[in-house]
């Protein structure tokens, strides 16, 4: 009986996924070029062909997901989106006596309600993506990995995967800035912003990857990739993002007594490799850059607008049309509120927003006190670290409310929540079998 009242429940959560999920595919391919589509199913092919192969695990699902980051795309997305619901099927077939848990169902639920306010509020192109991306990817997420198999550690995989990933574009986005020093190109990314919330998450998990290596060899290999992605983030010209990387290190130094000296040089050393060419481009903009002015003018008219609707909000990426109205001069215009905070107070209201970041700022705390205050763990310090920098980072732009870094934010969120709570947190190790 109670096998068959999870099937049902299990299919209750998964059709209207799938159904929104081939609408949004279905919708997303008729807009793409034959060779596009042709590219996406070999690539979707590939990953499929593996996986029924090797079978379907979270940790090889992780390895799908990570190799996105490489060339991201919107297609690729909705195809990880299925993946996760592979998984879930998977692991419900695998584990005899499975019961669905929903995390935080209170807080999802209340997030799920204002979302689909918001979302039947908004007319403008678009508004699903954001749906997804800031309602559905975080509910997917953690009932998929909380329900996955325990003896399938994937948090050190992930690390690992998202890591050589970054490095790999850091890499790419290096030589490009030094072959342009002008332009600012975000590597394989079609955004140059939007990569930073991959590089600061990607940063701290070579710093953690640093302190669990076990021979100084593999500690330098890190700690140089670690370099080579903030190189990569100096070259796309975006200051929050090296603010953020000075704020969890200062968090770092405070916190581990060893690394204090070498930490402070480093902090102090940041303005002295920043690159000729964002000085460059800070000469071009005189006494005052004109994006500080974009987002205080943004946020003095965002304030109204939570204020005339502070229960509901107005919509998913409403504000980059009436935005227009509001501020008419073109150089401007903000396509969204450029702060997190902020815009999700304007997109899904009060109501809505507290219960999104219940759920963030619980499971945070959650890993501090079970993984990394019991043992002063370092490793999980810079992983928590890193999930605070790019937290931080938020606040003048709206990184994991986009699809590329919410997919990343929230499937590392899910992974320190669910190897917190286990029994075999402390050994996250990768075994050799794993894949």
């Amino acid at each position: 009986m109670k096998s068959k009242t999870a099937s049902i429940s299990l299919t209750a959560l998964a059709a209207p996924a799938i159904v929104l999920l081939s609408l949004s595919l279905g919708i997303f391919l008729q807009m793409q070029s034959l060779s596009f589509v042709l590219k996406g199913l070999g690539f979707m092919g590939f990953w499929i062909t593996f996986l029924l192969l090797r079978g379907i695990t979270l940790p090889r699902m992780l390895m799908m997901v990570s190799t996105i980051y490489l060339l991201p795309m919107e297609i690729a997305f909705y195809f990880s989106l299925g993946m996760l619901i592979l998984v879930l099927v998977a692991d419900f077939r695998h584990i005899h006596q499975w019961k669905l848990q929903i995390p935080y169902p209170a807080s999802f639920f209340i997030l799920f309600v204002f979302g689909i306010i918001a979302l039947s509020n908004t007319y403008v192109e678009g508004a699903v993506l954001y749906f997804i991306s800031s309602i559905i990817v975080p509910l997917l997420c953690f009932v998929v990995i909380g329900n996955s198999r325990e003896d399938k550690p994937a948090l050190d995989l992930w690390m690992r995967l998202i890591s050589i990933a970054a490095i790999l574009v850091a890499v790419f986005g290096i030589l490009i800035a030094l072959a342009n020093p002008t332009e600012r190109i975000g590597s394989t990314w079609s955004n140059a912003m939007t990569i930073n919330g991959f590089y600061i998450l990607s940063f701290y998990f070579c710093l953690a990857l640093a302190f669990k290596a076990k021979l100084n060899q593999n500690r330098l290999l890190w700690l140089l990739g670690a370099l080579i992605v903030f190189l990569g983030m100096l070259f796309t010209y975006t200051r929050m993002a090296m603010l953020a990387i000075v704020f969890g290190l200062a968090l770092l130094v405070f916190k581990y007594r060893k690394i204090r000296v070498w930490g402070f040089i480093a902090i102090a050393l940041i303005p002295l490799v920043i690159p000729s060419s964002m000085m460059h481009r800070g000469e071009m903009v005189s006494m005052m850059d004109i994006s500080i002015l974009i987002r205080l003018i943004a946020w003095y008219k965002a304030i109204f607008l939570i204020a005339e609707n502070p229960i509901f909000g107005i919509g998913f990426s409403t504000w980059k049309d009436i935005y227009h109205s509001m501020v008419p001069v073109p150089n401007l215009y903000a396509q969204h509120a450029h702060n997190v905070y902020i815009n999700l107070l304007l997109e899904i209201g009060v109501i809505g927003t507290l219960a999104y970041m219940v759920v963030i700022f619980k499971s945070m705390l959650m890993y501090h006190l079970k993984a990394v205050k019991p043992q002063n763990d370092m490793v999980a310090f810079c992983v928590w670290t890193g999930m605070l920098s790019l937290l931080f980072a938020c606040l003048t732009d709206i990184f994991i409310q986009q699809y590329q870094v919410s997919l990343l934010f929230w499937i590392t969120l899910a992974l320190m929540v669910k190897e917190s709570s286990s029994s075999n947190c402390r050994e996250s190790s990768v075994k050799e079998n794993i894949l």
